[in-house]
């Protein structure tokens, strides 16, 4: 059974409020970054993952192209994890991952209030957010499905799409 849904959120006209862009993420360096402020020239791509999900250097290893590719079009990439996994994803070789993209790109959702709906244990939810902050698309993909990383790349990828279009 594939545990996965993707929605246009603008379809009705109506926005749904998924994340709450004024939400405190907290760095490795104990910095405290608010969501709205971390957005590129076209947008935001916030990757939620929720607990058991995979570690932080993986996740900026899987996606390194396709986050790249993002940056590249004026639109950032993060992700967040709650604060309970913090040691997988402040662990040394997740720092020294960022250090070597050169971008904060990993962060803790400290208070528990980035997502309006928490994220289950093993999913991980993206949402594209444009440059005024407006969700636009969002997806949900749970780890268990072994497509779970190709349906997550799809995603990132048809946002860069868009703006090539």
């Amino acid at each position: 059974m594939l545990h996965r849904y993707s929605e246009r959120v603008r379809k009705t006209g109506k926005e749904k409020i998924v994340i709450d862009p004024g939400a405190a993420l907290l760095s490795y360096d104990h910095a405290c970054r608010l969501v709205r402020d971390m957005k590129g020239e076209h947008g935001l791509v916030v990757v939620g993952v929720g607990t058991a999900g995979e570690r932080g250097f993986q996740m900026l290893h899987r996606f390194a192209e396709i986050s790249d590719s993002l940056e590249a079009h004026g639109i950032n990439i993060v992700f967040v994890y709650p604060k309970a996994s913090a040691r997988h994803v402040f662990d040394a070789i997740s720092i020294r991952g960022i250090r070597y993209r050169g971008k904060l790109c990993l962060f803790l959702d400290g208070d528990g209030r980035l997502f309006r709906k928490p994220l289950p244990p093993r999913a991980v939810r993206a949402v594209y957010l444009d440059a005024n902050m407006r969700p636009v698309d969002t997806t949900c993909v749970m780890l268990d499905n072994e497509t779970w990383n190709e349906t997550l790349s799809t995603f990132l990828a048809n946002i860069v799409g868009r703006r090539l279009h």
